[in-house]
Order: C-alpha cells, then structure tokens, then sequence
C-alpha cells in the first residue's frame, strides 16, 4: 500500500513539473508544432550584437535594429525571421502583415518563406491563416487548390467559403 502511495505521489509530482511546458507548445489546427509563431519575438539587442533565442545573429546592424511583428525584425539591409535572414527580401520595403505573412515591393513571405507566385499589389490578409491576392486563395502561406479569390470570405473558428466550396483550417469540406 505504502508503494502504490510513493508510485502516486511521484507521478503526480510529474505531471505538475511536466504541465507548464505542455501548456506553452503552441501547435496549428493540423498538430504541427510551431516554431516562433505569434509570440513576443526573442530578439535582444545587446552592447555590441543582435541575438534570437539567446544565438547571436551574426552580420545584424546593432544601430538600425527593430524588431517588427510575428518574429520578424529588420536592419538597414537585411530582414530577419526568427533570427534567420530573409535572402532577398528588401528591408527598406518591408512590412509585417499579420498572422505570420509579410511583403516587401517584390514578394509575399509566409513565415520568412517565399509564396511563389503571390502578388504584392493586391495581397491581402483576411484572417485565422487564410490570405488571398487577385488569382489565388493561401491557407498558411500554401495556395488552396481550387479556392476562388474573387468570392472567398471567411467565416469563424477556421471556416471559409466561395461560392462552390467550404474549407476548415484551409482543407476543402467534400
């Protein structure tokens, strides 16, 4: 009996230790987990150098560095996503737009990445991970296949619809 109780107690013990880190994952609606998603960035600008993470980020400018939304941050040349730079994106141009996409003159980024194809001009942010541009319809930074742009709208809680198809979470509903 005493041995069930120790058994008890110490996988109680556990479970409480265990809880905050469990808590603080965040992962999307298909249980991928997310790296730096939407939380506070963890940029730190220190005498002499720029980290993330507690990494230096090596050629960042100390003196023209800001840090913008979405673990996105920015120096005179160059733009940074979770501390890793963004190869050709223009800091002069550059802006954060919401749910982790962003855009400089020339392309739109998903999460630091490249969306090939999207247009700057008419690129929008709707909402809960769906964004949309003239030609296309994007769930995450990926294109939702079939998707009409011209009557896309979102509903709450991950829906979307156009005129001939519902999605959740960016998966067409058959």
């Amino acid at each position: 009996m005493r041995q069930i109780r120790y058994i008890f107690l110490i996988s109680l013990l556990v479970a409480f230790i265990a809880m905050p880190c469990v808590a603080q994952r965040d992962y999307d609606a298909h249980g991928n987990r997310r790296e730096c998603r939407h939380h506070r960035p963890q940029y730190y600008v220190g005498n002499n150098d720029v980290y993330f993470d507690g990494r230096k980020i090596e050629g960042a400018s100390k003196s023209s560095f800001s840090i913008l939304r979405d673990g996105y941050a920015k120096d005179t040349w160059t733009v940074y996503y979770c501390g890793v730079k963004i190869d050709g994106a223009s800091a002069n141009s550059f802006k954060v737009l919401g749910y982790g996409y962003a855009k400089d003159t020339w392309n739109v980024y998903y999460d630091g990445i490249k969306i090939s194809g999207a247009s700057t001009d008419s690129f929008k942010v709707l909402r809960d991970g769906y964004a949309k541009d003239t030609w296309n319809v994007y769930f995450d930074g990926e294109k939702i296949d079939g998707a009409s742009p011209d009557s896309f709208k979102c509903g709450r809680d991950g829906y979307a619809r156009d005129n001939w198809n519902t999605y959740y979470w960016g998966k067409k509903i058959r």
